[in-house]
């Protein structure tokens, strides 16, 4: 006859080690005392850590009348531990129907460099029940083989119960009972009784202790929800669409309000060619223009459950602080669906929003020592030629003796056929712009280099496309 396993039970199977710990940590309070044995031949005090044990007097008694024939040798002196009984403490009791929830959030966690950062990742709650009270009886047995020894630990222990002492059972922040107390009840001075040998007699001398403790059951660990999104859609009208849409018919919206979209694991690439055309690149966290099943991202797609992109009307914005909460400075441009490359979107940048050139602009960015005035890769010098050099002028005739350093503006000037240094890189560390006319290229002095003032890859929230 077969018999299935019965399910009835009070509650599902749980062990969380609670009452093991509360014996752990009070056979902690005994440990690490020392006894003086000896003086030895320097005259030096010799001094022997007791070392601390579980169990009673009757199992510590077995291994003396054995001669010590188990693994560990039973030496004097040491201190013994053991439970002597676990009783209801109704006097501890509260509203036993109590229960408590509280809001737990974690850090959010970066797989990709294995790390927390500054940003609320999951939460969860957490349903806390009202913990069972009892008190715990412990005797502790301190086993000497002279008077002295026991003088000794007694005068070290007996200083540390005025009346009580405070124990911590537990590092788990949501653990509401983790405090408690050993109180001192009783002693007994001696009790001769376990002979070790012919004529020696081991001394035992017994402290009596109580400990209030607090059996959680279960908690209840549940994760939240986040809205992460909100997706709306609000359009302006005039007056004349606002009648048609009363009367139920067909109007226009103005693009007079955008609906902003921020992608907190995505970042994008922005890149400008030689021709001046402009791109945004969708890339994953990891800098790959693929998604984590290995297909190429679709801004289409990504962008779908927002709402959709406007040819020329949709906007995106490059963030140009270091808080991406500032939204003055933006360089912004309309977008365009690129149909040839579904990672790319087409951008026509706003001249108005590009950083306003403070050194004027140049008509290359040149190597001096490769390239000359007139020997086919530059034209021929002329009257208010303008050039950002790479490397320091190597002089010569091709620029006439100039004592250009890397990352000068130099100009000619006809009037005194010289190559004049109108930005000098050594002497201005304030941040600079211009413009190269022959790439359209809008550069930064940072101080140190020269690099392109908005070019470049972009970090989730320094972007956003504006729908």
């Amino acid at each position: 006859m077969a018999y299935e396993t019965s399910k009835l039970t009070a509650v599902p199977y749980f062990y969380d080690k609670q009452l093991r710990r509360y014996i752990q940590q009070f056979i902690r309070i005994f440990a690490g005392f020392q006894v003086a044995m000896h003086v030895d031949e320097a005259g030096e005090i010799v001094y022997q850590t007791v070392p601390v044990r579980y169990g009673d007097v009757s199992r510590m008694a077995a291994h003396i009348v054995r001669e010590n024939s188990e693994n560990m040798l039973q030496t004097t002196p040491f201190i013994s531990c053991h439970v002597t009984g676990l009783e209801v403490a109704p006097q501890m009791r509260t509203f036993s129907q109590y229960e408590e929830t509280v809001p737990v959030y974690e850090k959010k966690y970066n797989e990709a460099t294995n790390s927390y950062e500054n940003e609320v990742g999951n939460a969860y709650s957490i349903q806390r029940h009202q913990p069972v009270p009892y008190t715990l009886n412990m005797q502790v047995d301190l086993w000497t083989s002279n008077t002295e020894q026991k003088l000794q630990m007694l005068e070290q222990i007996l200083v540390l119960f005025n009346p009580t002492l405070n124990i911590h059972t537990s590092n788990n922040p949501m653990d509401w009972s983790t405090l408690s107390y050993v109180e001192l009840i009783a002693s007994t001075w001696s009790m001769r009784a376990i002979p070790s040998g012919v004529d020696d007699i081991i001394d035992i001398s017994t402290m009596s202790f109580t400990m209030p403790v607090l059996i959680n059951p279960p908690a209840k660990v549940v994760k939240n929800s986040v809205i992460h999104t909100i997706i709306d859609n609000i359009q302006d009208v005039d007056a004349n669409a606002l009648s048609n849409l009363r009367l139920g018919q067909s109007y226009s919206p103005l693009f007079t309000s955008y609906k902003v979209v921020t992608l907190d694991a995505l970042k994008m690439k922005f890149d400008v060619d030689s021709s001046g055309n402009a791109t945004a690149q969708l890339l994953s966290e990891s800098g790959t223009n693929l998604d984590s099943n290995g297909d190429v991202l679709n801004w289409a797609t990504t962008l779908k459950g927002f709402g959709e992109i406007r040819d020329d009307v949709s906007q995106l914005r490059l963030k140009q602080t270091a808080d991406p909460s500032i939204t003055t400075g933006d360089v912004i441009g309309t977008i365009k669906v690129n149909t040839g490359n579904v990672n790319l979107l087409d951008i026509t940048i706003d001249t108005a929003t590009k950083p306003a050139n403070t050194q004027g602009t140049v008509d290359a960015v040149i190597d001096p020592q490769s390239n000359t005035p007139g020997d086919g890769t530059l034209a021929a010098v002329a009257d208010g030629q303008r050039y950002l050099i790479l490397a320091d002028v190597a002089g010569g005739s091709g620029w006439l003796g100039s004592t250009a350093k890397k990352n000068d503006i130099i100009q000619y000037s006809i009037g005194t056929n010289q190559w004049n240094i109108v930005f000098d890189s050594s002497a201005i560390d304030s941040v600079q712009y211009i413009t190269n006319t022959t790439t359209l290229d809008s550069l930064k002095w940072n101080g140190t280099n020269w690099v392109n003032s908005f070019e470049g890859t972009y970090n989730p929230g320094f972007w956003r496309v504006y729908l």
